[in-house]
């Protein structure tokens, strides 16, 4: 596996990146008329903000346990 792929603060940056850019363009979709594709991103930008907030609580864990 790629060493980035197992940085939990690395992959925490990139989901917020994802869920940053979702939200964009579901903005986008609402303010042109494409609701479908304006609810599949907003799930997206929720997934990629639950996996977030789980990679820092993991990152949180292993800080205490040091």
């Amino acid at each position: 596996m790629n060493e980035f792929l197992r940085d939990p603060g690395a992959q925490r940056d990139v989901a917020r990146y994802i869920a940053a850019m979702a939200k964009e363009l579901a903005d986008m979709a609402s303010g042109r008329g494409m609701p479908l594709l304006r609810y599949l991103l907003e799930m997206a930008q929720d997934e990629a903000l639950s996996i977030s907030r789980e990679q820092q609580e993991t990152s949180e864990a292993d800080e205490q346990l040091r």
